[in-house]
């Protein structure tokens, strides 16, 4: 759920039950899935069910919604990844005792049921992550990490840190950190990076082993680097 300041305003419409405070208008709540037929228009849930549109937070609430968070939530929205049987699967950043607590969350569908496993801390409800089914069964969750919460700064203040990979040998029922992806630490000293993302070809196709992501030092310039992956 996420409120984009079209809706009509009102004293308490950001405030925040679980955390009994006013946030800011980007946090966004629970997770709700929809499937789009692109040749015939056709838009259906989970369950497959035929969904009238225009869809409204109301209805989708009582159709669509696949995690109800409890009023946890981030700034950025999940990254979605298809698993071999073309099924959506969702690594999610949610918070978690305070709103400078957050973790990631793999969601997935098993036997009719979603479930949802934690991989780590997350220093930012704004990191951007990947994440990918590989062909030997692992999946893999490459992300943004970091001690406590990074605040402050025009680039701080919308996360970073530092980047690792994560892998789940038994279909995500467990994680463990599989290894460091950092640049040259001696050549980017106190870097902060963000915002993994794969290479894709024009016609859409994932180009295998490689990787993009920019970084920074200065917290307070409005300026980055791109880096590429090459493995």
């Amino acid at each position: 759920d996420y409120d984009d300041y079209i809706t009509k305003k009102t004293p308490d419409r950001l405030f925040n039950p679980r955390y009994d405070r006013i946030v800011d208008n980007e946090w966004k709540y629970n997770l709700h899935y929809v499937k789009i037929n692109l040749q015939n228009h056709e838009v259906v849930n989970a369950d497959g069910k035929v969904l009238k549109t225009p869809i409204d937070i109301d209805y989708s609430m009582r159709h669509c919604l696949i995690w109800n968070t409890e009023w946890r939530g981030a700034g950025i929205p999940p990254v979605i990844a298809l698993e071999p049987k073309g099924e959506p699967t969702f690594l999610h950043i949610l918070s978690g005792t305070d709103l400078k607590t957050h973790s990631y969350y793999y969601v997935r569908r098993e036997n009719g049921k979603w479930l949802q496993t934690r991989i780590c801390h997350s220093n930012h409800n704004w990191n951007g992550g990947y994440l990918v089914h590989g062909a030997d069964g692992v999946v893999r969750a490459y992300l943004i990490t970091g001690k406590g919460y990074l605040e402050g700064g025009y680039m701080d203040g919308r996360g970073g840190g530092s980047i690792e990979e994560w892998i789940s040998e038994d279909k995500g029922n467990t994680w463990r950190m599989n290894r460091d992806l950092m640049p040259d630490r001696k050549r980017y000293p106190a870097w902060r990076f963000n915002h993994i993302q794969p290479v894709v070809r024009p016609n859409g196709e994932i180009v295998d082993g490689m990787l993009l992501f920019y970084g920074w030092k200065d917290g307070d310039s409005p300026t980055a680097k791109a880096f590429l992956l090459h493995e």
